[in-house]
């Protein structure tokens, strides 16, 4: 393989199953995409991209070299990354990703305190949910992440390390069930999931790659009823909106539920164990400069909202 390029434009459309989305985040033409890939695939002799799906799909050559196109990218990223620490650099660019509602709360002001700090760095932020935003960190096209995961979920710290990624946590985020105004337990303090039996939910469809939506069912059943999703919904600003309208009930993150909050009732759950727990990853021995003061900031962000 002697063009890095060529796996670059490949490992992108394999992320992105489309060559328009890969040469937009690539900064490329389509047709520059096209030709690196068809290079590359001349180069093996062997069909990487079947192009007569839609999305694009991946041929079994394909699926093997996307298995090993993230790690080699990243592998170049540290050793560029390690060059410029050695160099003592303090300009640049820092990659950060973060999920939605982190983008909607503490992560603003942390950039913000970052820039003030560190006006040589320039940061660019892409708005990424945890699977895809770890498959990035793994690539070298993220630096950082803000990442989250279920209180205690089992094997959680075994998969990072074994993935390469080191990780500190910025808050816990714990989950509050949330009413409209005027609901039969709205005047209650304290709510138990078993009181919200027979009530109608919004929430995401069940999914492998969903685990709100596991945890939903699961903690509704251990409270002794299944829980009826009305409302099938993606985004959680959706659902507090369903919530508002008087059409449904939600179990949310706190993070999620922004101030003010006029529009709905909040209350705490009695009895709730699991919690969502806020982390900031990077690559195990990527030595960027701006990586701990980036974690710095956000950490003292996310503890200013969430608390503790």
């Amino acid at each position: 393989m002697h063009d890095l390029r060529r796996l670059r434009a490949f490992h992108a459309v394999a992320e992105r199953r489309s060559f328009s989305e890969a040469a937009l985040a690539l900064g490329y033409a389509q047709s520059v995409v096209s030709h690196h890939i068809a290079a590359l695939e001349r180069e093996f002799g062997l069909t990487l991209i079947d192009r007569g799906r839609r999305p694009v799909g991946l041929t079994e050559a394909g699926e093997r070299l996307s298995e090993h196109a993230a790690t080699v990218l990243g592998q170049v990223s540290a050793a560029e990354d390690e060059l410029r620490a050695l160099a003592g650099l303090r300009t640049g660019t820092l990659r950060v990703g973060a999920f939605l509602t982190a983008c909607t709360s503490f992560v603003p002001p942390a950039l913000a305190r970052f820039e003030a700090e560190h006006p040589g760095v320039a940061i660019e932020l892409e708005q990424i949910e945890p699977p895809a935003a770890l498959r990035k960190l793994r690539a070298g096209e993220l630096d950082v992440v803000v990442t989250w995961e279920l209180f205690g979920e089992a094997g959680a710290v075994e998969r990072y390390e074994a993935e390469g990624f080191e990780r500190v946590p910025l808050a816990h985020d714990p989950y509050r069930i949330v009413l409209p105004h005027g609901h039969r337990l709205a005047r209650r303090r304290e709510l138990s999931l078993a009181d919200l039996a027979g009530e109608r939910f919004n929430g995401p469809a069940p999914s492998t790659s969903q685990p709100y939506r596991a945890m939903l069912d699961r903690l509704c059943e251990e409270a002794g009823f299944t829980p009826d999703v009305a409302y099938v919904v993606q985004d959680v600003t959706v659902g507090r909106a369903f919530v508002a309208a008087g059409i449904s009930v939600a179990l949310m993150p706190e993070l999620a539920i922004q101030e003010p909050r006029p529009d709905v009732v909040v209350r705490p759950v009695r009895d709730l164990d699991p919690i969502r727990t806020l982390h900031a990853a990077w690559m195990r021995g990527r030595r960027v400069p701006a990586i701990p003061a980036m974690v710095k900031v956000l950490a003292e962000a996310a503890r200013t909202r969430l608390g503790g």
